[in-house]
Formats: C-alpha cells, structure tokens, sequence
C-alpha cells in the first residue's frame, strides 16, 4: 500500500512520520515505534497488512531515522515525551500504541503517564531495565565499544561504509540484513552511543511504571536463548505487574518476533484489537 513520510513537528522536535492510507475514514489509529538504533522501516513486513485495516503511522524516534538529533540533556523519558506531544497531532482520541524494545519501553511509560492518549497497547520484546538480558550483557561490554562505533558513524561518509563494522557485530547476517542495518546506523546520532541513557540503568526495573498501565496490554517475548532480551522469568515479572495483560511468547525466535514472525505478529495485533 502507498505511504508518505512527513515532518511532525511537536513544538520541541521535528519527527519523521510514515504514513499510510487508511482503509476507511472509521479505521481505528495504530502507531508503530521502533527500537534503539533502528528506524521505521523495522516494521517493513507487516505496514501493508496492518494498513488494510488501520490508520497507520510509524514514527522515526528522535535521534534515528530520519527525526531530529538527540540533543543535549536528553534521555529515556524524552522520547515518550515526544510521543506524548506527537500522539495529539496524529489523532483526535487514544492510539492503539505498539513497541518494540526501546519502543516497548517507550510505549509503557505513555500508557502509564498519560492513560488518555493510549486505548490498547503491545509491547515487543519491551526493554525491562537491569533485568533484562541486553542490559546484562551492557555490563560486560566495554564502553569504549559505544564509542567507537560512534566514531564509525560520523567517519562514514555513505552507509556501505558501516558493511564490515556490521557484519563484524552481526556475524552470520545476510547482505540483505547487513545493508540494512547499515542504513540504521549511517541515520543513527553518534551522541547516543556517547553516554548512559540513565545514571541508574543497573538498578531501574521500571516496576512502578509497568505497575501503572491500565489499557489491555498484550506483550510478544522471543527467547533468550535465540537472541531475545527477556528471559522466561522476566517475561512473567513484567506481566505479573501490568494489571489488564497477558503474554504471548515464540520460543523459536529472538529478539525481533515481528520480523521473524511476521504474519503471526500481523493475526496478534488483528485480534488483539478485535478483543
């Protein structure tokens, strides 16, 4: 289906938004937010579906993409902010809100402040804090390792300049996964791999947050195992605290259920929806 992508400025930023054509004017709103040093395109598989039956949008989150830069003072909570400021600006009520990752996170923390603006939510492989498998391996990583993939990004002067450092990350990608990963990383602002996105990242599980969506919430989880970055245990933590929820786990796939599932993530979302 066709789309077009805009600037969306919410007073404060100017974010990069793909839109769809919507299937009726009635077409229920569902917002698409990607995760850290991704882009809209990751939901590339499954736009076409989900756009014949909603009013489709897929923002670029501040510092990615195609969106503003991170800027400085920035952190985690700016880029709900943005999505609060933007929410109004995309639809007149409440978004069925969808996030994968750092957008999983992103879509929490909406849900949870500002309950008005979100009428149903999913939550991708959400990051979970100091629990979660990505930040246990964040402690193991040293951290000149951020930044000299943030000196990759600003020596690269085209993105095929970012091939081997991916492939080098990703072993085992295809041409096709490499080029695009690329791409992601060759739009991505280098200041974020400069800094922690919080001072407290070792210690924040974000129970209180998760404690305070009350829209119905479905949460998709991968496996550890297979590349996800919530275990069995956290899974059940994190939906132990969402009181409206359940939980729909893969256990053959990893860290990206609407990519390597994607017409399983498609039905999900459809009948999530339709409950």
């Amino acid at each position: 289906m066709s789309f077009t992508e805009r600037y969306v400025h919410t007073g404060k930023i100017a974010l990069n938004v793909a839109e769809w054509d919507a299937s009726s004017p009635e077409a229920p709103v569902l917002v698409l937010v990607h995760g850290y040093g991704s882009n809209w395109n990751t939901w590339g598989r499954v736009v076409d579906k989900l756009a014949a039956e909603f009013r489709l949008f897929a923002v670029d989150l501040r510092g990615m993409g195609r969106s503003g830069r991170y800027g400085e003072g920035s952190s985690r909570q700016t880029w709900a902010d943005d999505m609060v400021d933007l929410i109004p600006r995309l639809s007149d009520g409440p978004v069925y809100l969808v996030g994968h990752s750092l957008g999983g996170w992103v879509t929490a923390a909406v849900a949870a402040q500002h309950s008005g603006l979100v009428s149903k939510a999913i939550l991708v492989e959400p990051y979970s804090g100091a629990n979660s498998e990505v930040r246990k391996q964040a402690r193991q990583r040293p951290h000149e390792e951020r930044g000299r993939r943030a000196q990759q990004i600003r020596d690269a002067a085209t993105p095929n300049d970012l091939n081997q450092a991916v492939a080098k990350q990703y072993d085992g990608a295809s041409e096709d996964s490499i080029r695009r990963i690329s791409q992601m990383w060759f739009q991505m602002d280098p200041a974020l791999e400069e800094g922690p996105i919080s001072r407290s990242e070792d210690t924040e599980t974000f129970d209180d947050m998760f404690s305070s969506i009350k829209c119905p919430t479905l949460m998709i989880a991968g496996a550890a195992d297979k590349g996800g970055i919530l275990s069995e245990k956290e899974s059940e933590r994190v939906i132990g605290l969402i009181p409206d929820s359940r939980l729909l786990t893969w256990p053959k796939v990893g860290h990206s259920p609407h990519i390597a599932r994607n017409h399983d993530f498609i039905r999900a979302t459809k009948r999530f929806w339709a409950e």
